[in-house]
């Protein structure tokens, strides 16, 4: 059956707090306990109508008094003018613990209003960390992504520069950071996830002992490497210098990295075949070289300083010039030993050079040991 009284409803602003009016306790953490009107309630919320619920009191400690006050108030008025940036949480909270749909609609308007008002590109720190925030808040508490979504869509108006300040600053303890807030941060984030990234990857970079945390499984489970490369130049060779250098991997992080592996298409080499030239990421061009002179150019005038960035620049020669034979793996294992590189993690070179060009070049270095881990990363 309809309820006669539709809400929200005004019951009387005056009634609220009258000692005769008042035959339920909300007992605070601290202070006296807020009174107010059971059957008020209960039109406001099904929770109240419950057969042989006959309560007189109920504690109220994890809510602030003043968002007791405001939910009280909305519940007798039908108006959430006690509603603030300061009890937002507490009576959005309210608003699911009791189920009064209308409360929570109209907490997320105040929440779009906010947005709307205060995030653009001059706003402060604070004013895009309470939204985010309470976006992270909602999916901990609730699994509802209904603010995330807002503030997702919020930061696409947002330019790249602006978002890569405040996620720096956000997310400058990168280790302590539960998975939920990296998992909204990518959400948030959508086609600027390299700058979650190149977060993660500072945060590899300071650590003494390089190990994946929880924080850390929790991005490489959702970046998109393939976007992130794309975005960012660079950052393709930068990730696996470091993430070669981690050095304990258990049996699921090697499985990651093996996943992450499959999914990676290797970057777009820029290549002009203009007068028998070829340029390499913008360098000078390489005219009418040697594979040796070639090789010496890669490692002086393009500043390689690890193995995956030499052999990304080997294979662009091979697929220009031709597969020279074995004194690619001959130069590749003597330039190692001298610059005391790590080795390549053998999933890298399998499915990133997997054509079937790419395999004349990759399998020769795929099979030496002396250039690729064995066990698939595990020194």
């Amino acid at each position: 059956m309809a309820p006669l009284v539709c809400v929200p409803a005004d019951f009387g602003r005056h009634h609220i707090g009258a000692p005769s009016h008042g035959n339920l306790a909300f007992n605070m953490r601290e202070g006296d306990p807020i009174k107010a009107n059971s059957i008020i309630l209960s039109l406001n919320s099904p929770l109240w109508m419950a057969p042989n619920l006959h309560l007189t009191s109920l504690d109220a400690e994890d809510f602030s008094r003043e968002a007791v006050d405001c939910f009280i108030e909305a519940s007798y008025t039908g108006e959430i003018e006690g509603l603030t940036i300061g009890n937002f949480r507490d009576v959005y909270k309210m608003s699911h613990v009791f189920d009064v749909c209308w409360l929570g609609a109209r907490c997320v308007g105040f929440f779009e209003d906010y947005l709307k008002e205060n995030i653009n590109e001059e706003c402060s720190y604070n004013n895009l960390c309470f939204a985010v925030n309470e976006a992270v808040y909602q999916v901990s508490a609730t699994k509802k992504k209904v603010l995330l979504d807002l503030v997702s869509l919020k930061a696409c108006q947002l330019s790249c520069s602006k978002l890569d300040g405040f996620f720096n600053e956000y997310l400058i303890d990168f280790g302590a950071s539960t998975t939920c807030i990296i998992d909204c941060c990518v959400n948030i984030a959508r086609l600027n996830i390299h700058i979650i990234l190149e977060i993660f990857l500072k945060h590899l970079e300071k650590k003494e002992v390089k190990v994946l945390d929880a924080s850390s499984r929790a991005l490489l489970n959702q970046v998109d490497f393939n976007l992130c490369f794309q975005r960012k130049s660079g950052l393709h060779e930068r990730f696996f210098s470091i993430i070669q250098e981690i050095t304990s991997l258990n049996k699921e992080d090697v499985s990651l990295i093996f996943s992450l592996m499959q999914k990676i298409s290797m970057p777009k080499k820029e290549l002009s075949l203009v007068n028998n030239s070829v340029t390499f990421n913008s360098a000078e061009p390489i005219i009418n070289q040697t594979f040796e002179d070639a090789f010496e150019s890669f490692l002086h005038d393009f500043d390689c300083h690890n193995m995956y960035m030499l052999f990304d620049a080997i294979w662009i020669w091979c697929f220009t010039y031709g597969f020279p034979g074995e004194s690619v793996v001959t130069k590749m294992i003597s330039t190692n030993k001298r610059r005391n590189w790590n080795k390549m993690i053998v999933e890298y070179v399998k499915y990133i050079y997997s054509d079937d060009f790419g395999d004349e070049v990759r399998d020769p270095v795929l099979t030496c040991k002396e250039l690729v881990l064995d066990d698939g990363g595990i020194s």
